[in-house]
């Protein structure tokens, strides 16, 4: 019996330990990636910006692109003073308040396991169907 016990518990062990292991965001990576997009957003560099998208965020907007959609964006908030602590969400999803310097918008941003951006909007109506500042896979 005992070899038996031991052949299953080494079978259990190599199974779990041969399985790739997902990436498990931390406790601040949505408002450390926030923070990010917020001094990249501030210095208009649509570079620093691309670099905090994921993969396929980064073919779908190019820098040219990002760019353009950063100009969109910066016409309805123009620089951003800060950002609450999410109100709400996860460690890959938050609702923010946006202090920016025309007035106080809503920011919802999704990060993948890499603590790259999937979703964002910055926003005065979040369930109006068209928004004028976003970067996401939704149209």
């Amino acid at each position: 019996m005992r070899g038996g016990l031991k052949s299953a518990i080494l079978l259990i062990i190599g199974a779990t330990s041969a399985a790739p292991a997902l990436s498990e965001v931390g406790p601040f990576s949505i408002t450390n990636v926030s923070d990010a997009l917020v001094r990249a957003y501030n210095a208009e560099d649509a570079a620093a910006f691309h670099e905090l998208l994921a993969p396929s965020l980064q073919a779908k907007y190019p820098v040219e692109a990002l760019r353009t959609a950063l100009v969109r964006c910066r016409v309805l908030t123009h620089d951003i003073f800060r950002l609450s602590t999410p109100s709400w969400g996860s460690r890959r999803f938050g609702f923010f308040a946006v202090y920016a310097e025309t007035r106080v918008f809503e920011m919802v941003l999704e990060i993948d396991e890499n603590e790259k951006i999937l979703h964002w909007v910055i926003t005065d109506n979040v369930t109006a169907k068209d928004q004028q500042c976003t970067v996401s896979h939704v149209s």
